[in-house]
């Protein structure tokens, strides 16, 4: 994607956007926390999140749609969505979506005040770029990456009835495709190497560290989140800072079966 000055989700994706002289092609989604503590817990969350490459103050902003249930006393299952999108008018646009699905393991401790969890997934998502001549022509071309992603995310968290916060630490290894492109050397040189160099797939190992907070009633709750991508090689064209603040409504299906 492109990005444009404002805030930085998200960082789903995430998942792509440019600075005023690069397109990117990967920006982290936030961490899904949920903290849960026993069977029937549940959790859907709706986060505005904004994300930015390392050293750039323009980010790309999205959405970011992240649910979570306790199927036993110590599984639970997740179902997360990102999208992110950004425009430079003299330089081109971009757009991604991305979504995974994980499964994992919860196990609360410390009179239930302190919660280990770790869950494992898998992700898939689309960049679309459009690019600008570098050169001043105004010729467009565009470009269609994919992500495939598989991941391990463990995380402790301190939780009570009004307040969470946890540190999450992702380990994620990402697969980058090329889909289809129109570009070419004489027209976007840096953009067209890498871009052609995805045509064979291109794979990474990222380790994404998150903050979350979380605070608010029993039935509402507002969250903000942090996730970073560590990069070893600071030259790749990937938006490495997500960050996210949304509201969150928890729920119990169990507490509600008792009471009927």
């Amino acid at each position: 994607m492109i990005m444009k000055t404002n805030l930085t989700i998200s960082t789903i994706l995430f998942t792509l956007l440019s600075t005023s002289c690069v397109h990117y092609y990967y920006a982290p989604n936030t961490n899904n926390v949920p903290l849960f503590k026993e069977k029937g817990e549940g959790r859907l969350q709706a986060q505005f999140t904004s994300t930015a490459g390392q050293g750039s103050t323009e980010t790309a902003d999205g959405l970011e749609i992240q649910t979570a249930y306790a199927l036993g006393n110590h599984s639970a299952l997740q179902l997360n969505f990102f999208h992110a999108s950004g425009n430079e008018e003299e330089y081109g646009s971009g757009s991604g979506n991305y979504i995974e699905a994980a499964g994992g393991y919860f196990k609360p401790f410390a009179k239930n005040h302190m919660v280990f969890e770790t869950y494992s997934g898998l992700g898939f998502g689309n960049v679309n770029n459009i690019y600008k001549s570098s050169y001043g022509n105004y010729i467009t071309e565009d470009a269609k990456t994919s992500i495939t992603k598989f991941f391990v995310q463990p995380s402790i968290g301190f939780t009570s009835r009004y307040f969470n916060a946890a540190f999450s630490s992702k380990f994620s290894f990402v697969n980058l495709g090329l889909k289809h492109s129109t570009l070419s050397k004489e027209n976007n040189l840096y953009d067209y190497d890498y871009v052609e160099s995805l045509r064979k797939g291109k794979s990474y190992f990222f380790w994404e560290p998150g903050l979350m907070l979380r605070s608010g009633f029993e039935h509402v709750q507002v969250i903000m989140q942090l996730t970073e991508t560590v990069l070893t090689n600071d030259n790749e064209p990937i938006s490495n800072t997500s960050f996210s603040l949304g509201i969150a409504i928890p729920f119990n299906t169990k507490l509600k079966s008792h009471k009927q």
